[in-house]
């Protein structure tokens, strides 16, 4: 296959995720209400995934520092998404909890999931998802090695 032809099937992917993204993200109305930033978003879906992670850890997962998620919070915590509060045995730790408004993000995204899973999703072969799921890690797995390889 030829550069070309790699490209190509590059763009169509890219494409289609947008796509799939476009149509998706009606189903996620709070979500579109708060106009938050591409950061904020990945924060709270994030968080919404694995309530306990650290501020340290999320900075780590988002490849951003602990001061950019910091500034992001922010707004979360204005708009009552997310929580701080210091960590009555560890003083020097920061502790994150969902607000009212996050507990409700966090049900309506359960809901996007289920709902994508069973309407679309099932459609599709098991076998054909795992081969999608194997060659999306794969590609990280090769991207992770090349980044490493060039930060040495």
């Amino acid at each position: 296959m030829s550069m070309d032809e790699y490209k190509q099937v590059f763009l169509e992917s890219i494409d289609a995720i947008e796509n799939i993204s476009k149509h998706l993200q009606p189903k996620m109305p709070l979500l579109s209400e708060l106009q938050l930033t591409t950061r904020q978003e990945s924060i709270m879906i994030l968080f919404i995934r694995q309530e306990n992670i650290t501020m340290s850890e999320m900075a780590e997962r988002l490849g951003i520092s602990k001061s950019a998620v910091s500034q992001a919070m922010n707004k979360l915590e204005k708009e009552d998404l997310l929580i701080r509060s210091i960590n009555e045995n560890n003083r020097r730790e920061i502790t994150m909890r969902l607000g009212e408004t996050g507990i409700e993000l966090k049900r309506q995204f359960q809901a996007f999931e289920r709902s994508i899973i069973q309407d679309y999703i099932a459609q599709l072969p098991l076998e054909d998802i795992k081969k999608v799921r194997d060659v999306i890690v794969a590609l990280d797995r090769i991207i992770q090695q090349g980044e490493t390889t060039k930060d040495v």
